[in-house]
């Protein structure tokens, strides 16, 4: 028995309701249907009824939304922006959004309530809505009038809220006489209700007017509020240009994301300082969906530190996070940053590259960093160079490399510390790739461990481990390994410690295991979408763990202290983590950058 309950619709529009959700639910109905009608007519309370009763984790597949975007104020940069994160993929454009939903061809459902009142409606549909329709497993239901031209689909369901057989009279008169409101506005809610059209939007001089000066005579924007600083990015946007709000970094973070995205947008180019514009594009994914200006004062300043560290705006974005985080637990704050080519993998490092951090680049070139200020400390000769899926530095002093087509190459300066030498590495890789199901996907090295090889996950879900001449295998995933991370934990005097392995999968899990033992029952992490990246360390405040997934999450957990949980975002996906102690260096597609860990 289906058990989901959506809330009733008042005003005799049952009948709406009933049309709408039966559109959902027909496999055969038009991709897209338009919801419209006159003002007054609950074109937005109808969606929003949709929106909350099919949005609900127990909706069935055939009647679930998948994302909406309220589009009042969105242009098509913002509209990408929120309809990626929603959709747990990372998208910076419409082209990213596309492909990625290509590539996923399950059922995805849309909701656009106020199209009408994007910023631009005719071009948010040109470059965004109509492309997503023209794949085949997307559905749109949109809020707007028929002027507004789709051209992917061919005869649109059309729901026009002034036809009257969407309402029926005898409860619609039963509302008005229960609420007191005057049925001959029959079938308009609005008109019923006796409301207004809504005023002008106000001018941007006069919202200006408004924002309080501070004692020194300048105008003190904290004190302004969210609400009027949004306002004037809004009439920015509408005359497409920023004037006095383009060179305020304050007045990027405390004002709403999309407001300050849309007025970027709109604006001619080169308005906005390039430094400023640079970074936030550059965090604005993760920007569009964080409420909490501190918060986004550090994605932004993360990005400014790329661009450049000497600008002004950094100092007062920093100072601003600062004394808006206080002492807060899990805070953060990112310690430097790099504009280089990205990072396609990462790894720290052991032997001769003790204390560094290792990154390869698309190109397969590695090089080593100070994880303390990101200087480039060197180029590390390797064969090819080919594009590579993971590397791992060895206690011995060699690096071992796994290529994107699954082939592994050691690269051996010397012996340098106790470890495995060349010979005997190259034998246990042997014995690992023997044990792989499928090929190698991912490898990680467990620093202390003198008599282990780095570990191998596989495209099967299994991973591997060789110690002391014994191999050791565990399936933990469906479906492929996609990032591994290794430490040696309960390390003392008398031993050099236990291997402790974290494993990420396709399927968005992410497990703990020590060979020798039963992995723990239950993932250590789980979302909807894949792992990109892991990392694992004791710092001075114990053991951690930061996982990436491919919707540009990163979480940073002790799992000692299960209620210690940090969430951030910067703006693109993770490809490569490792803990410098309590530094985390992430690996981005933009280049490097390290985030200290304070909470």
């Amino acid at each position: 028995m289906d058990e989901h309950r959506i809330p009733p619709l008042r005003a005799g529009r049952r009948a709406a309701g009933a049309a709408l959700l039966g559109w959902l639910g027909d496999p055969r109905a038009p991709r897209l249907c338009r919801v419209s009608g006159s003002p007054g007519s609950g074109r937005t309370h109808l969606l929003a009824w949709l929106i909350a009763g099919a949005t609900a984790p127990d909706t069935p597949v055939e009647r679930r939304v998948n994302a909406f975007l309220p589009a009042d104020g969105y242009g098509v940069r913002a509209a990408v922006w929120q309809l990626g994160q929603q959709l747990d993929v990372p998208a910076r454009t419409p082209g990213d959004l596309l492909d990625r939903l290509a590539a996923d061809p399950r059922r995805t459902v849309i909701c656009v309530p106020e199209l009408d009142k994007a910023l631009d409606p005719a071009r948010l549909v040109a470059e965004l809505l109509d492309p997503l329709l023209g794949l085949p497993h997307v559905r749109l239901v949109v809020e707007a009038t028929p002027e507004l031209a789709f051209t992917a689909v061919t005869g649109p369901a059309e729901l026009d809220l002034d036809d009257p057989r969407w309402t029926d009279r005898e409860r619609w008169d039963a509302w008005c006489e229960h609420e007191g409101h005057d049925p001959t506005g029959y079938p308009n809610p609005g008109r019923a209700l006796g409301t207004a059209e809504p005023p002008a939007p106000p001018a941007f001089a006069d919202l200006l007017a408004r924002v309080p000066l501070g004692a020194d005579g300048g105008p003190d924007l904290p004190a302004a509020g969210t609400e009027l600083l949004t306002g004037l990015w809004a009439a920015a946007a509408r005359a497409g240009e920023l004037g006095p709000l383009a060179a305020d970094p304050l007045l990027y973070v405390l004002a709403e994301p999309v407001a300050v995205t849309a007025a970027l947008e709109s604006a001619a180019p080169g308005t906005a300082p390039a430094a400023l514009d640079a970074a936030w594009q550059a965090a604005g994914p993760a920007l569009i969906d964080t409420p909490e200006p501190a918060v986004r004062a550090h994605q932004l300043r993360a990005r400014l530190l790329g661009t450049d560290p000497a600008d002004p705006a950094v100092a007062v974005v920093a100072a601003f996070a600062a004394d808006r985080l206080g002492t807060a637990p899990g805070r953060w704050a990112a310690r430097w940053a790099r504009h280089s080519p990205g990072a396609a993998a990462t790894a720290p490092g052991a032997g001769p590259y003790l204390g560094q951090w290792l990154l390869a680049d698309a190109g397969g070139a590695v090089h080593a960093l100070s994880p303390a200020d990101g200087t480039v400390l060197g180029r590390i000769a390797v064969p090819g160079p080919k594009p590579l899926r993971a590397l791992a530095a060895t206690p011995g002093g060699s690096l071992v490399l796994l290529d994107v087509w699954g082939g592994l190459d050691l690269v051996t300066p010397g012996p340098t510390a106790p470890g495995l030498d060349p010979y005997a590495l190259d034998e246990a890789l042997a014995r690992l790739r023997a044990a792989v199901g499928g090929e190698p996907a991912v490898l990680a090295a467990a620093p202390g461990l003198p008599g282990a090889a780095p570990a191998l996950g596989d495209s099967g879900g299994g991973v591997h481990w060789y110690q002391d001449g014994a191999v050791l295998s565990e399936k933990l995933h469906t479906g492929p390994v996609t990032a591994l991370a290794a430490d040696a934990v309960g390390a003392d005097r008398t031993g050099p410690g236990a291997p402790l392995l974290a494993s990420g999968g396709l399927d968005g899990a992410v497990r703990l295991w020590g060979p020798g033992s039963e992995p723990m029952p239950e993932p250590a992490e789980r979302r909807p979408c894949p792992v990109t990246a892991l990392a694992l360390g004791t710092g001075p405040s114990g053991l951690l763990l930061a996982t990436a997934w491919s919707d540009g999450l990163i979480r940073v957990r002790r799992p000692e202290q299960p209620d210690s949980v940090l969430d951030l975002r910067l703006g693109s996906p993770a490809d490569g983590l490792s803990l410098a102690g309590d530094v985390l260096l992430v690996g981005l597609d933009e280049g490097p950058l390290a985030v200290d860990l304070k909470g």
